[in-house]
């Protein structure tokens, strides 16, 4: 009998290289050696090469691995199903994880528990290192409120991530003068400050921004300040969406960069990031069945360049109106296949109060090629109210292992 101790280093090295990464536990509990090791290198390269679509995505109010191989989709290839499997961890199994946010192989969820004698929920957030399996949970200031924003980023001087959040007053959210105030979360110092920043935008409280370089990307509005009630519809016009950058290392916002389209509120838009490097954008006009996508060919918080990627009528590849909803689009493309895939609930959802919803995605590119693919039965979010909560949200990014280590600071709970 061979033990482990006894096969040479170079094959452990090759055997390892092919361990999936979410079997990358069970490594660990192998023997120490291994143990060790996977702490101080990334164990899983072959694996993580070979599947590029590895990603993770809230569905049904949980948090999931996501394995999406277009390979062979425009070769009359059969198309394999995507595999979805929910993430058991002590971390995860008894909270609704609600939004999930990726930036350098760490994942910020933000989670809700119901109490169980007053049965109101409270909102958590933790940070979780996939690869080490490594948890943080990150204790507020004050209480989280469910229209809070969220960003994970990092100094790009230091490599010290961070967090930032957008506490917003529901109250005044509707008359246009609601204040909003900005924390940073230092994962270095385990404590919340405030900054002092004054935004001439707004960014929606559904648009998730994306992280690129270490820094997180939104759609934003100029602010206009709306006076009084009864103003007769029209009276202020609204503004178009534009992209502001957070930059994590200075702590402020950059300028206002152009978007190559005019979005407005009623329209759907999402952004992507591609391997950390591009941007790409999706937009879709409410009363228009054509979906444009652009990807930038210059991004930096202050400046910004895009070049046209995908444009599809989608017209006639349906018997319905085509339109995602306007907080549920998140997406994902391939270059080389000149492919995007969007996630959403059901169309025309407002007739399924009563019945089952479901999850799709949906895959589109050049010369027609569309297909929808089935994810499976989604919690109906207009039962409970909730439709600005529950959508199939995806993050954009292929996920790369990291050895960023999160829990070698106080306040951990792990």
């Amino acid at each position: 009998m061979t033990y482990i101790s006894e096969l040479s280093w170079d094959l452990v090295e090759k055997i390892l290289s092919r361990v999936p990464i979410t079997s990358i536990g069970a490594v660990r509990s192998t023997c120490k050696l291994w143990n060790g090791l996977s702490k101080y290198r990334i164990l899983c390269s072959a694996e993580a090469r070979r599947h590029q679509f590895l990603r993770f995505m809230v569905k049904n109010y949980k948090l999931c691995s996501l394995r999406f191989d277009l390979h062979g989709i425009l070769d009359d290839e059969e198309f394999v199903d995507p595999s979805i499997k929910e993430i058991i961890s002590d971390s995860f199994n008894q909270l609704k994880v609600t939004k999930v946010f990726h930036c350098d192989g760490l994942l910020l969820c933000v989670t809700k528990e119901k109490d169980i004698e007053t049965e109101e929920e409270s909102t958590s957030l933790v940070v979780w290192n996939p690869y080490l399996g490594q948890t943080r949970w990150i204790q507020p200031r004050h209480n989280y409120h469910r229209l809070d924003s969220y960003a994970l980023g990092y100094d790009s001087n230091s490599r010290k991530h961070k967090i930032l959040r957008f506490l917003d007053d529901e109250d005044d959210y509707n008359l246009g003068n609601h204040l909003i105030v900005y924390e940073i979360y230092d994962f270095s110092s385990d404590s919340w400050r405030v900054i002092d920043i004054n935004p001439d935008w707004d960014i929606i409280f559904f648009q998730r921004g994306v992280s690129l370089k270490g820094n997180t990307y939104f759609f934003a509005k100029e602010k206009f300040l709306v006076l009084g009630v009864g103003i007769p519809p029209g009276e202020f016009p609204e503004p178009h969406d534009d992209l502001l950058c957070f930059d994590f290392t200075r702590e402020r916002f950059g300028p206002p960069l152009p978007l190559p389209f005019h979005h407005y509120t009623d329209d759907t838009g999402a952004l992507s990031s591609l391997r950390d490097e591009q941007l790409a954008a999706l937009y879709q006009c409410w009363s228009m069945p054509e979906v444009n996508i652009w990807v930038t060919t210059k991004i930096e918080p202050n400046a910004v360049s895009w070049a046209p990627f995908l444009k599809i009528d989608t017209e006639p590849l349906t018997d319905y109106e085509f339109q995602f909803h306007f907080n549920g689009a998140s997406f994902f493309i391939d270059e080389e296949k000149k492919v995007a895939v969007v996630f959403q609930l059901d169309d025309q959802l407002e007739d399924h109060l009563d019945e089952t919803c479901y999850d799709n995605a949906y895959l589109i590119g050049e010369n027609g090629y569309f297909e929808k693919v089935g994810l499976g039965e989604a919690a109906n979010p207009l039962e409970s109210n909730n439709l600005e909560e529950y959508c199939p949200l995806v993050c954009s990014c292929s996920y790369v292992p990291s050895l960023v280590h999160i829990n070698q600071f106080a306040g951990d709970k792990n």
